[in-house]
């Protein structure tokens, strides 16, 4: 019986499979299609199937709630060899990097929807990448897709909602503005006596800011050997923090997020005001 979550699924489900298709012709595949696919034939990835993938979003704005997408490990390193320009084999050893790829594929892909879903609605959106995917998922609905392409074939994957994600998604755009929450604004607790009493001379001068995912050594002859295709792997692991540089200082860390199509820093440790004064030179 199709119901209005049904539908709405349906709609949210067709915008996943345009940016695949998107994402896939970027990468250099050609015939791409994505047929319905029967989520009954897939199974819901957890910790107790290793042969299997879970990659678990958190929605913000427009898009509240969890999602989670389920792949076989044959399926993600076909997905990664893509990414990374390698040639396409379902039964290569599925490694370290070829999980970095299909990550970065699944976010590429997260980072469309997200766009087109704000458009569609017309409010912000937002899918926020789980480094870790804890306990089980509490799957209120489920579908699944098929990729097609003239360099993999019958790729297939399922995706999970919550059921906080599928009443966001069944919302029409006029109560998805009115319902989202509010902008948590931290207050800081320095006292403004703690900074210099000129500061707001200064605030509108421009300063470089940069996310540093993590750093290497490398030898000169490494860096000239460097081609199309050379993973240059970093001192951080996946689900560690990023850094925020400003004018080169440390001012904050968090997690890398997709917003409107592009990488922004979830903030989640900040250095105090007066510390932050510190750093830049400002006092």
């Amino acid at each position: 019986m199709t119901t209005p979550a049904t539908v709405a699924l349906d709609s949210f489900v067709q915008i996943w499979k345009a940016a695949f298709a998107k994402v896939l012709t970027q990468l250099g595949a050609a015939q791409v299609t994505t047929p319905d696919g029967d989520p009954s034939t897939l199974k819901l990835a957890s910790a107790e199937e290793p042969e299997w993938l879970a990659v678990r979003f958190q929605g913000g704005g427009c898009l509240q709630g969890l999602l989670q997408w389920s792949a076989q490990k044959t399926v993600a390193v076909q997905c990664a060899q893509l990414l990374m320009s390698e040639p396409v084999d379902a039964a290569a050893e599925f490694t370290a990097t070829h999980l970095d790829g299909y990550l970065e594929f699944i976010r590429q892909v997260a980072g469309e929807v997200a766009v087109a879903w704000k458009n569609m609605q017309g409010s912000p959106a937002e899918l926020v990448h789980q480094a870790e995917a804890p306990g089980d998922f509490a799957s209120q609905a489920a579908t699944a897709v098929l990729l097609d392409s003239d360099k993999c074939k019958g790729l297939a994957l399922r995706l999970d909602v919550d059921e906080q994600l599928l009443a966001s998604i069944s919302q029409t755009p006029e109560e998805s503005a009115t319902s989202e929450p509010a902008a948590v604004e931290t207050a800081a607790s320095e006292s403004d006596s703690a900074l210099p009493s000129n500061l707001n001379l200064i605030l509108d001068v421009q300063l470089d800011a940069t996310i540093r995912f993590g750093e290497r050594e490398m030898l000169l002859k490494d860096v000239f050997a460097l081609m199309p295709g050379a993973v240059v792997e970093l001192n951080k692991l996946v689900n560690e923090p990023a850094d925020l540089l400003v004018a080169g200082r440390l001012v904050a860390r968090g997690e890398v997020v997709v917003v409107d199509g592009n990488f922004g820093l979830r903030v989640k440790e900040v250095v105090s005001p007066a510390q932050r004064v510190m750093a830049l030179s400002l006092g």
